[in-house]
């Protein structure tokens, strides 16, 4: 389950270039963005097992500089983070992106996605520079996900923040994990150093 999550919260984040601040550049973005991974996650060499680490590569190169990762890693630390060194941020951040991406390329291999509909916001977001991008993605089997795209305008550019699929917030279930980990081990560094092989179990035993 958590292999497919991360794959559904990674699926649309593409390059997300400079643009205006409001939802429609938001989401014209994330459009955009789809076209490249669906190129990307429905090349079949790629799709290959054996490719795994060429997968995350060309995986990176799409969204790397597209998810704020330090953000997002203060945000899984929770009320732990201000024990935490720049440093410990900084390589938890690393770990964080290494994590998904290769959950990520390792789900792509048992994911058969078809189309995607943006939906259009019920109301405006009253700070241009937030927007939320909901996007409904259909699988071949008929199964239709709905994710939430957490987006910042900062720098120029959106960023993605969090996402949640299908009512499971990225964030809150990472931080989970990160709290339970801080319980059983009591230290950041050992945390970070435990994270992935953590991680990893999730996925495997998902």
């Amino acid at each position: 389950m958590l292999g497919r999550f991360i794959f559904l919260a990674t699926l649309l984040m593409g390059t997300l270039s400079p643009a205006q601040a409001n939802w429609d550049s938001a989401s014209q973005i994330m459009e955009t963005a789809t076209a490249d991974m669906l190129a990307l996650v429905n090349d079949e060499r790629l799709r290959q097992p054996e490719n795994v680490d060429e997968l995350m590569g060309e995986i990176d190169k799409l969204v790397g500089e597209s998810v704020d990762f330090e953000y997002i890693a203060k945000s899984i630390m929770g009320k732990y983070y201000r024990r935490a060194s720049d440093k410990e941020v900084a390589d938890f951040a690393v770990v964080v992106k290494s994590t998904l991406l290769r959950t990520y390329a390792k789900a792509v291999v048992g994911f058969n996605f078809k189309e995607f509909e943006i939906i259009p916001p019920v109301e405006q977001s009253p700070d241009p520079d937030k927007q939320i991008v909901n996007v409904n993605v259909s699988a071949e089997d008929g199964t239709v996900y709905s994710l939430l795209y957490y987006m910042v305008y900062k720098d120029d550019r959106w960023l993605l923040v969090n996402v949640v699929v299908d009512g499971i917030n990225l964030r809150i279930t990472f931080r989970n994990q990160f709290a339970g980990l801080m319980e059983q081990h009591g230290k950041i560094a050992k945390v970070i150093e435990q994270w992935s092989e953590a991680m990893s179990d999730k996925v495997s035993g998902a």
